[in-house]
């Protein structure tokens, strides 16, 4: 009956309903359209124009601005599904709503979408400051309600969101327990098909100075996390791609396919590892080498990358493992030898010819392999971010010329002096390094980490890891570039703020909040269904045995229940000091053998004093005339008269 009663012309209930609607657009606005976000403001200032201005719109004109932006939309996305289109019809809707909003259920009901509405929020942004955010409009949303249901409205603040405060901890037992028991989706819970983030990292094919870009970008690409032990740094290769086809400039993947694992080499298991990749746009997954079983939902190639069926446009988590191959008696096909020995068929002469002499030279391949190493270590070889460009006879022109490069020139240069040579060779590129992180015990891997190496085929050991890099720097196997790059940037510096900072602030600060973000896309934004899985299986429950979850939802569901009811009783039983000291005084009162009967109220226990026990009259006549002052008369000084009742009922 109340509900009907109230109405949205109360003082400030329109205003709040603006406010609580920009501040769940809000972060809305920065992904939409310009003209949508344009649309939804001037739907909220006219809706304010109106309360102000008492203007009113006739229902047809609303409507044809409805379905204007229902055309709108569709033209501009060329349809009206998806998550851009989806979300923007929807913004448009929801200023709409609050426009036409007359009456208590129409403001209920917008308030209610809001709740919804904002969570869309997070289809495009999933960070904390994201999560922080949205946390203070929901609030706003809690207080909006209690306001629209108070018949005093949007007044005083801080008890509004007192009591929002309160109602949204007294919710968040269940929400965790619907959490992490409710049965989740197999993938991640924020990704759409249409996803569109600009991804960042290596690519599909390697050019001189693609790798070399990156080294400005300190990124996060991914986060590995080892059960046990971590290899060295030396060891710290992160395969990503393999490129086999070179045409005289330009690296890209050769011919490859799935492949079994019956079909790999023996192997044993070094190393077992998470890694939590960041969205970048691509398929391929990165792993410590070497390569064996695929993650979850991935494909193992015969080139050992995997790869997805999707892009990965969120926040990507998968197991792995990091073995070692026995290639003993294991032969290179085919096929996998002439797609290795490929080069184009003229071009870079000279290097074809010196590498082909230096060969004849060498006792066996890996002889070949070290001389090679050895040209690049005890010659003027230079290592550069900016080596000197050359569009024709690239090989020629680094190996014999100019003699500087970044990582993909000497692994592009190494793998066509092996192949010049007759022996199967490859470019893998991917990652190498990582800097620990000991608040959150995992190794961060950065954009700036990306590198080029090489594999080369050697008849009973397989393909080997080359890394012709080292020969002429091996700090930067050590060391990785980042370090460096970041020693040279005045912004990390400790004393950049005017004032001496503790040695290694600013690193720290940096580490802390990373191991802070890794849980949150890890654990809380990540959590899907896998993560489920795994965490039911520490206490018993399979994955399989959905039953034993449905027990467990519903029994802590009954659990919260109960103990928020009796908490509700226990302060609903709580009386008022006047109320609890009045008791006391009956209860003193029937001690000295007065009988009090319930329908007694204070006046009549004061005529009953009176006339029957004059002698108690006496000494309980001034407190409960304080209580009728305190119940149901106005006062001035109400507090001091409360603590005199006080006093004189504990003398009694």
């Amino acid at each position: 009956m109340q509900a009907k009663e109230l109405n949205i012309h109360r003082q400030g209930i329109i205003p709040m309903l603006i406010f609580v609607q920009a501040l769940v657009l809000f972060p809305l606005w920065f992904e939409i359209p310009i003209w949508v976000t344009a649309s939804t403001i001037a739907l909220m200032l006219f809706k304010f124009l109106s309360y102000r201005l008492q203007i009113k719109l006739p229902a047809w004109i609303v409507l044809i601005f409805v379905f204007s932006a229902l055309a709108g939309v569709y033209f501009h996305f060329r349809t009206i599904s998806g998550r851009d289109a989806g979300v923007s019809l929807i913004c448009l809707m929801y200023g709409f709503k609050l426009l036409e909003s007359k009456s208590y259920r129409d403001a209920a009901l917008t308030l209610f979408i809001s709740f919804f509405i904002m969570v869309m929020a997070f289809l495009f942004n999933q960070s904390i400051v994201m999560g922080l955010y949205l946390l203070l409009a929901m609030i706003a949303i809690l207080s909006g309600l209690v306001a629209l249901n108070s018949i005093h409205g949007f007044q005083g603040l801080k008890h509004l969101s007192k009591i929002s405060g309160v109602a949204l901890l007294q919710a968040l037992p269940i929400m965790l327990v619907l959490f992490f028991l409710f049965p989740r989706l197999p993938g991640p819970l924020w990704a759409m098909p249409d996803s569109s983030q600009g991804g960042t990292g290596i690519s599909d094919s390697m050019s001189p100075g693609d790798i070399g870009s990156l080294t400005t970008f300190d990124d996060p690409a991914f986060r590995v996390k080892f059960e046990s032990t971590a290899p060295s740094a030396n060891d710290m290769y992160w395969r990503g791609m393999v490129f086999s086809d070179y045409d005289g400039f330009t690296w890209r993947e050769g011919v490859r396919s799935p492949t079994r694992t019956t079909n790999i080499p023996n192997f044993t298991s070094r190393h077992q590892y998470k890694v939590q990749m960041e969205p970048n746009q691509s398929r391929w997954l990165f792993g410590l080498e070497q390569l064996a079983t695929s993650p979850k939902g991935t494909f193992l190639f015969n080139d050992f990358t995997w790869r997805r069926p999707r892009k990965i446009t969120t926040q990507f988590s998968y197991s792995a493992e990091a073995v070692t191959y026995d290639y003993q008696g294991v032969e290179l096909s085919v096929t996998h030898r002439n797609v290795n020995l490929q080069l184009p068929a003229t071009g870079n002469q000279r290097t074809r010819q010196w590498a082909q002499e230096l060969f004849a030279q060498s006792s066996s391949t890996q002889d070949f392999i070290q001389r090679t190493l050895n040209v690049i270590n005890q010659q003027e070889y230079s290592y550069t971010l900016t080596p000197e460009v050359l569009e024709e006879e690239v090989v020629d022109g680094f190996w014999f010329d100019t003699r500087e490069g970044f990582c993909e020139h000497y692994s592009g240069a190494f793998v066509f002096i092996m192949r010049a040579a007759g022996v199967p060779a490859r470019v893998v590129t991917g990652y190498q390094g990582g800097e620990y992180n000991p608040y959150g015990d995992f190794y961060l891997i950065r954009q700036s980490d990306a590198h080029a190496w090489t594999e080369v085929w050697v008849d009973n050991q397989g393909w080997i890891r080359v890394d012709p890099t080292a020969a002429i720097d091996p700090s930067r196997v050590e060391a990785d570039l980042r370090t460096r790059a970041t020693r040279r940037d005045s912004w990390f510096s400790d004393k950049e703020f005017g004032f001496d900072l503790p040695q290694g602030f600013i690193q720290k600060l940096q580490l802390r909040w990373d191991a802070i973000k890794s849980f949150w896309d890890d654990s809380l934004m990540g959590y899907g269904q896998d993560q489920q899985n795994n965490w039911l299986s520490k206490i018993g429950i399979k994955s399989n045995q959905w039953r034993f979850l449905g027990y467990g939802l519903v029994f802590a569901l009954i659990v919260s229940g109960l103990v928020f009811g009796l908490w509700l009783l226990r302060k609903s039983s709580k009386r008022d000091p006047i109320e609890k000291y009045y008791e006391l005084l009956k209860t003193k009162l029937m001690k000295q053998e007065v009988i009090i009967s319930p329908h007694l109220g204070p006046k009549a226990i004061l005529e009953l004093l009176q006339r029957e026990y004059p002698e108690l009259y006496k000494k309980y006549s001034t407190p409960i005339k304080f209580y009728i002052a305190l119940r149901y008369k106005k006062v001035s000084d109400k507090d001091n008269l409360l603590q005199r009742f006080k006093t004189q009922v504990k003398a009694l």
